[in-house]
């Protein structure tokens, strides 16, 4: 059995040297270190080992089964690079091009099997699904145009992401804001109070339709068509559009209301004001952060669904939890459109459930917005 582990320790060291940034000079310490967590006294290198196709996730089952009392989490982070090594690689990336430093920081994180899948994000009408069996904390780079702000990657479709970063004052909210959508792209969502922001590529609220323009000076200011009350602020003047914005959100507050405060690179930098409470978690959804009122929400794990709805198979007993889904989408054979038909069905229940969430009316926050300064 002895032989056996230290082949596939070999073998994660081979996967790591091609994945992970392991460097030469780390590989006889990471290989004593991997000895230690499962027990064996005398490893041995073999620079010729094939891991073949297998994913990260699937070697670390293969050690696991070989040595069970290891401790996965521990393997995992002896082998991915120091949050430091992978800072540097990542800023030294954002100096030439933002895009693909993100991109190299989410594909190296679902090399290392720290996010489960390459497109756990599905999206409908500018709404966003993704599974709590896809999402995992991970360690944070940092953003140095934002203030310092800790960038921690959770799902790789849509790029969603947090961020650690306290402002208490609407006006530094807005600003923090502006600061990563003019710098990085996408959007970026806060409520106002609480500590984290919360960030994806894109979310519904960029591709809603205009309800009503009340615009009134310089500041373009529109009701948009969602399933909450929400408002947009653009325009050629940044200061004026933030004070418009932060006036609005502070006379809501004041209101007793404490509305989702998002930004978004569209036309320069667009403001959201969203006024939606905690939707509710009825089996469906599973997390209320600030993208949840932007239509970017957290579902339960419905990947034990997606073989069944790829293959066109039965529901088996086990699985039962999943009937009223499958009822709707099951029966057919989906393939590789299993998650776009799951998605779906997901964007359309939850669309309701965020417009029940509302906390306020059109009327109310037409008149926020109108209201003289």
């Amino acid at each position: 059995m002895r032989s056996d582990i230290n082949s596939i320790l070999n073998k994660l060291l081979s996967y790591a040297f091609d994945n992970l940034l392991l460097d030469t000079l780390d590989e006889t310490y990471t290989l004593n270190r991997l000895a230690v967590a499962c027990g064996v006294k005398t490893p041995t290198r073999d620079e010729n080992a094939d891991y073949g196709d297998a994913t990260f996730g699937e070697l670390l089952s293969e050690l696991k089964a070989a040595a069970p009392d290891v401790d996965l989490a521990t393997a995992e982070s002896i082998l991915f690079p120091m949050p430091r090594t992978v800072g540097m690689y990542f800023n030294d990336a954002l100096d030439r091009n933002a895009k693909k430093a993100f991109d190299f920081l989410y594909e190296l994180y679902a090399l290392g099997n720290n996010v489960i899948s390459k497109s756990a994000a599905f999206g409908k009408d500018g709404f966003y699904g993704y599974s709590a069996g896809n999402v995992a904390e991970l360690a944070a780079v940092t953003l140095p145009d934002c203030g310092g702000l800790a960038y921690a990657p959770r799902v790789v479709g849509n790029r969603i992401a947090k961020l650690e970063k306290p402002d208490v004052m609407t006006e530094d909210v807005l600003a923090r804001e502006h600061m990563f959508a003019n710098a990085y792209g996408g959007v970026i969502a806060a409520r106002l109070g609480d500590d984290r922001y919360a960030v994806a590529d894109a979310f519904a609220l960029t591709s809603a339709k205009v309800k009503t323009d009340l615009t009134v000076g310089s500041v373009k200011t529109v009701l948009l068509d969602y399933p909450v009350p929400a408002l947009a602020f653009n325009g050629v003047a940044k200061n004026a559009v933030m004070r418009e914005a932060a006036r609005v959100i502070n006379a809501a507050t004041d209101a007793g209301l404490k509305p989702v405060i998002a930004a978004a690179a569209k036309d320069g930098v667009t403001y959201y004001v969203i006024f939606a409470n905690d939707v509710a978690q009825d089996g469906l959804i599973v997390n209320n952060d600030a993208l949840t009122a932007c239509g970017v929400f957290e579902t339960a794990d419905y990947s034990p669904l997606m073989s069944v709805l790829e293959k066109g198979t039965a529901l088996s007993t086990d699985l039962a939890a999943f009937k009223p889904v499958y009822d709707v989408i099951g029966g057919v054979k989906h393939g590789a459109k299993a998650g776009d038909a799951l998605g779906g069905y997901l964007v359309d229940k939850f669309k309701p459930a965020l417009a029940a969430a509302a906390s306020a009316t059109d009327e109310q926050i037409t008149a926020f917005a109108k209201q003289e300064q």
